[in-house]
Formats: C-alpha cells, sequence, structure tokens
C-alpha cells in the first residue's frame, strides 16, 4: 500500500513542477529574457568562430550571416 501513495506523490509532485514550469515559461518576462539570451548566445559564437578566422586569413572569413534570410550578401 505504501509504495502506491508514494508513486501517487510523487507523481502529484511532478505534476506540480510541471506546471510551474509551464506557466513560468508561459509569462512575456520569461519569454524575452530567453529570446535575449539565445541571441547573445547567437553573437557569442560567432565572435568565437570569426576570431581564429581572421587571424589566419580575413578574406575567407566564415560568418553566421549566411544562414540570415534578411542579409543583403545572402541575396
Amino acid at each position: 500500500m505504501t509504495y502506491r501513495s508514494v508513486n501517487r506523490r510523487r507523481f502529484v509532485a511532478n505534476a506540480v513542477l510541471i506546471a510551474l514550469a509551464l506557466l513560468t515559461l508561459a509569462m512575456p518576462a520569461t519569454r524575452n529574457v530567453l529570446a535575449c539570451a539565445l541571441n547573445e548566445f547567437a553573437e557569442i559564437t560567432e565572435r568565437a568562430l570569426h576570431f581564429p578566422c581572421t587571424l589566419l586569413d580575413h578574406c575567407k572569413c566564415f560568418t553566421l550571416d549566411r544562414f540570415d534570410p534578411t542579409c543583403p550578401q545572402c541575396l
């Protein structure tokens, strides 16, 4: 009997944690923070890729702008 009650308690606790996480992610402020963090991550990644490339050869430098559909050089 105690095994079932422990499983129910774990299930309820996990369901509450999942519900709280979903409610937190549904807030506009949380979405804005996540969007800013992803943007910063992309910029840091581009800088990290750009630096060794400029040391070797500046003409053939890899940039993440080629993945941007609004980039004028990509068109």
